[in-house]
């Protein structure tokens, strides 16, 4: 069975190590990357700024011209020369530890609400992806004042081409593509696995099969998620339908990660959103990775916190249960007490562990 519990996976090993040595046999060593102290030692080479699509910016009068700076993301690139007015250059960064074989390459996406936040400037949290001996591309996209949904989705697949394209320069196995996120990150990781080709930008057709998806808090019903509290204001801005009843004012607050807090639909002006409209929700269904849920999809991992205030975790209960019910294998960590990420350090270093053991029952990771 390809779906397991962690603790069937210890199991499984263990059986393995008593069989080997009642046949005479050395036990077999776990894998290197199970020791969680092992990971901060990991220093991979980083190839920075590289340009993987020109991208229009036509705007989105639905979003916050102010989001506010989002810490620990690499500083936005000017443009190239030859970039068109009204373009955007798209960059990500390659980091890699030295493999005589193609590795795994594992295609990450920052959390900010779809509407602000930039790829990483520090690999701490994913170290142990590297420590795993997987290359990891860290990715930009538009944001919702760039560009309004499917931007976002498009720039990912895109992504996904490039890094098809670049395989052999940079020792990537293209049977083992991952794509994860978290937060908006998470959801456009399930997206670039689960949605149609409709998807696809003009010349970004060509891309690599997603083996996994590993899905951090990621809201997964933006039909639901647009009514419910902690994620009401990013999916409206997002999807770009409408223009708020009360213009936002000033710049958010500053944050030391990408994602936004929670904002209420109200306050001493009134609503800031009208009731969705059908039209509205019929967008929220096109972007929702549930719509896509079918038998066949890349196997898929689901860490989320049981007190998130910012994606209901109604929203990851439901994704597995449709997982579940259309066989696709899955699993799933349900941080006790946990938010919206920042979990605890041994509750953070858990969920990792849980997806490199998911990672290797798939054959991802040897």
């Amino acid at each position: 069975m390809m779906r397991r519990s962690h603790l069937a996976v210890v199991m499984n090993m263990a059986s393995m190590v008593a069989v080997t040595m009642a046949c005479g046999q050395a036990p077999v060593a776990a894998p290197a990357w199970m020791d969680a102290a092992s990971w901060g030692s990991v220093h991979p080479v980083a190839t920075r700024n590289i340009v993987y699509a020109n991208v229009p910016v036509p705007g989105n009068p639905s979003a916050n011209p102010n989001p506010g700076l989002a810490g620990g993301g690499m500083p936005r690139i000017a443009n190239s020369p030859n970039a068109a007015p009204g373009t955007l250059d798209l960059h990500l960064d390659v980091l890699q530890v030295a493999s005589a074989k193609p590795t795994p390459v594992v295609i990450q996406l920052h959390g900010g609400g779809w509407i602000r936040g930039d790829r990483p400037s520090s690999y701490g949290t994913f170290s142990a992806l590297l420590a795993a001996g997987m290359s990891v591309v860290t990715v930009d996209y538009r944001v919702g004042k760039e560009a309004p949904a499917p931007a976002a989705i498009g720039d990912v697949r895109c992504a996904m081409a490039w890094v098809k394209a670049n395989a052999a320069k940079y020792n990537f196995d293209l049977m083992r593509v991952v794509v994860y996120g978290a937060s908006a990150g998470g959801h456009l990781a399930l997206m670039a696995g689960y949605a149609p080709a409709s998807f696809n930008p003009p010349g970004c057709s060509d891309q690599p099969k997603v083996a996994a998806v590993l899905d951090f808090y990621g809201p997964t019903n933006l039909a639901e998620a647009i009514n419910q509290h902690g994620s009401s204001d990013s999916v409206h801005q997002w999807l770009g339908m409408e223009k708020p009843l009360v213009p936002y004012t000033g710049t958010a607050p500053a944050t030391s990660g990408p994602d936004v807090a929670p904002v209420v639909n109200g306050g001493g002006q009134g609503p800031r959103w009208a009731t969705p409209s059908e039209a509205v929700l019929a967008r929220a269904r096109e972007m929702s990775p549930m719509s896509y849920i079918r038998h066949g999809l890349p196997p898929t991992f689901v860490v989320n916190g049981d007190h998130d205030p910012a994606v209901d975790p109604t929203q990851d209960a439901q994704l597995k249960k449709a997982l579940d019910a259309a066989g696709v294998p899955d699993g799933q960590d349900i941080v006790p007490g946990g938010g919206h990420g920042n979990f605890p350090r041994a509750e953070a270093d858990k969920a990792m562990l849980l997806c490199l053991e998911f990672l290797k029952a798939q054959g991802i990771l040897q």
